[in-house]
């Protein structure tokens, strides 16, 4: 008898366990659900604020962007040949100049400066007094002043034009965006003020409407005390026209 009863308290025991396993089945399979159902509720909740709060731009917007991007091109196309044209006569100068410098016996050519103390060659290197007499260059040759500004001027419109480029790439990358027509308004804003950030002053000033928020470099440099030493641009230059590859 009281193996049977011990029998019974087993299996009374079994099933109890398997009862609160299963108990605790169910409670974890409904806590997963109200998750899931949580979880979508935030994912309907996020589409439809975001429905909401994207506005597409209009097509008329859309072709008012692309005019305007004409006339970005047009004006950058401008502002590249006026930049070609600086550099030209910048370079016709240097190379006159550097056909009228001192030669020494070793082939550099030098200028002197306007106090007619120093001498410099056309890389910017000093030569001293033991090297070459400063009175031996005639005063009717260029300074070193006149040379150095022009090498220096030649640097600022090379760096001008490499900015003319990255503008235009960036409307070439603008236009790419709005070629499906589906864009946001906000983006579309976004495009419009990215481009006016980046628009060079020399390309401001070609287009119609537009005030140039920064005067263009000055071309020449004021002479001063001690010559600045001109860039390596100078480097490449010949003494016969047309202008050397590295101008180009």
């Amino acid at each position: 008898m009281g193996a049977l009863v011990e029998q019974f308290k087993s299996e009374d025991r079994s099933r109890h366990s398997e009862w609160l396993r299963q108990q605790r089945w169910f409670i974890k399979a409904k806590q997963d659900h109200q998750r899931r159902e949580e979880i979508a509720d935030k994912i309907e909740n996020g589409v439809a604020a975001f429905a909401v709060e994207t506005v597409m731009a209009t097509q008329t917007q859309i072709k008012s962007f692309e005019v305007k991007l004409d006339s970005y091109d047009a004006a950058t196309v401008a502002a590249l040949m006026e930049n070609q044209e600086l550099i030209d006569a910048v370079q016709d100068r240097i190379v006159s100049m550097l056909a009228r410098a001192y030669v020494m016996q070793d082939g550099r050519r030098v200028f002197k400066t306007e106090d007619g103390a120093q001498v410099f060659d056309e890389f910017g290197v000093e030569v001293p007094p033991e090297e070459l007499d400063p009175d031996l260059i005639d005063d009717s040759r260029p300074t070193y002043e006149e040379y150095a500004a022009d090498v220096e001027a030649l640097a600022v419109l090379e760096a001008e034009r490499t900015q003319i480029l990255e503008f235009q790439e960036q409307v070439d990358a603008a236009r790419e965006d709005i070629a499906d027509g589906e864009i946001s308004e906000a983006d579309l804003e976004d495009l419009d003020a990215d481009l006016l950030d980046a628009m060079p002053s020399t390309v401001r000033s070609h287009v119609a409407g537009l005030e140039t928020t920064a005067p263009q470099a000055k071309l020449t440099t004021e002479a001063t005390d001690q010559p600045t030493a001109p860039t390596r641009h100078a480097q490449s230059v010949e003494t016969s026209s047309p202008a050397p590859a590295p101008f180009q």
